[in-house]
């Protein structure tokens, strides 16, 4: 791929990585864009970018959200969701709105550039969904609505019929040690 001539359009409220990537891009030779939240990318004059980076959490919005306005400007866009708090569920309502793959923060240029390299992601089908754990899924659906309550784990616990602690401790069993 050409990248003299390839345009990525960076939507993240992190400034600091989104400014970093930008640079790795740039770098390459690539025409980068940066906005921080869907009011941003609303007022961003006329674009075709090829390529999109989202993160998953824009402030108090849903990146996912981002995904139609982008690909209304660009339908043949290449986006990418990012998230630090990857499961199952967001990567499937990701894709589903047309994300083109799905990572997990920290990500470096690499991943990313193979991610738009890639083949498509695709929503897992309810055969795939039969070989999970019920562990798996457990961590899953807790990690769905930790992210539909924005992360306030006092409210996703109601929300699960839990108290707080309970909630806390499932998420540290579920949190990898190193």
């Amino acid at each position: 791929m050409s990248q003299a001539q390839q345009s990525l359009l960076i939507v993240d409220d992190d400034t600091r990585f989104a400014e970093a990537l930008a640079l790795e891009f740039r770098e390459r030779g690539w025409r980068v864009d940066c906005v921080a939240d869907l009011d941003e990318l609303r007022a961003l004059a006329p674009f075709a970018h090829k390529f999109a980076s989202v993160d998953l959490r824009l402030r108090h919005q849903s990146g996912l959200d981002a995904i139609p306005l982008i690909l209304e400007r660009s339908p043949r866009a290449r986006i990418v969701v990012l998230t630090g708090y990857g499961s199952i569920a967001t990567a499937v309502q990701a894709v589903k709105q047309g994300a083109f793959n799905y990572l997990t923060k920290p990500v470096h240029v690499e991943d990313l550039l193979q991610a738009f390299r890639s083949e498509p992601l695709q929503a897992p089908t309810a055969g795939a969904a039969a070989g999970q754990t019920l562990a798996r899924r457990e961590r899953e659906y807790i990690e769905w609505v930790l992210a539909e309550c924005g992360g306030n784990i006092s409210r996703a616990a109601r929300q699960l019929g839990l108290h707080r602690q309970s909630l806390q401790r499932k998420l540290r069993k579920f949190t990898p040690r190193v």
